[in-house]
């Protein structure tokens, strides 16, 4: 069975992640990345297709097959399952669900950005880049990834940079309260063994009933065993 790694928060990071890739020399795996690809920041749409394309090379290259949910940095159009077919390199709607050495896996993007009054709508931000609980496809899986994380790992206090968005964005708190709670709904409904997301910027790990969720610092790359 091909090895199965994660990697965390890229944010259009493409060379340092190739530069790790190499130094480990990844080949013939599966790499999943837990949000935050920064599709979609580039000028026009041919740019970004481009851009994806000389990404899938690089991994058909070393036989790794790439896999991305969206993040709140990434446009959620082309997570829709409609953009072209790469090789080696798919950027998966939500609720997709995928088999990998023997494992089912369930994938769901988005989060709430903390930072959306500074962006520009349609251009940087995009009203329905958030997280969606949807309980009609919510399925059981061994292996969870979101791009947010539930209320038990990762920080739950405001920040200083926290603070300063919420002064002027008065819903923004709650919106990310609200989010965390729905991954606790969503890891108890799927009854996942391992949950592994991004986001946060910081590596961290925690387990609640039988449950383990990891968060990924940006571009560090786990093997799921």
């Amino acid at each position: 069975m091909k090895p199965i790694l994660v990697v965390g928060d890229i944010h259009g990071k493409w060379d340092a992640l190739f530069k790790k890739i190499d130094s480990f020399d990844l080949r013939d795996c599966t790499l999943i990345c837990v949000g935050d690809l920064g599709v979609g920041f580039k000028d026009s749409h041919a740019k970004e297709i481009r851009a994806l394309q000389f990404a899938n090379d690089f991994f058909a290259a070393r036989d790794i097959e790439f896999l991305s949910i969206r993040g709140n940095h990434d446009n959620p159009t082309f997570f829709n399952g409609e953009i072209q077919h790469f090789s080696n390199l798919r950027l998966l709607p939500d609720y997709t669900v995928e088999t990998l050495d023997n494992k089912q896996f369930l994938f769901v993007g988005g989060a709430v950005s903390i930072d959306r009054t500074l962006r520009k709508q349609g251009v940087s931000y995009w009203k329905d880049e958030g997280f969606a609980l949807d309980y009609a496809k919510i399925v059981r899986c061994d292996v969870l990834i979101t791009h947010s994380a539930p209320t038990w790992n990762g920080p739950i206090e405001k920040n200083a940079m926290l603070t300063s968005f919420c002064e002027r964005d008065l819903t923004l708190w709650d919106e990310c309260m609200e989010e965390r709670k729905q991954h606790d709904i969503l890891i108890k409904l799927t009854g996942a063994k391992r949950h592994y997301c991004g986001h946060f910027h910081e590596c961290l790990m925690s387990t609640v009933d039988d449950c383990t969720s990891t968060i990924l610092d940006e571009l560090q790359i786990l093997e799921i065993r």
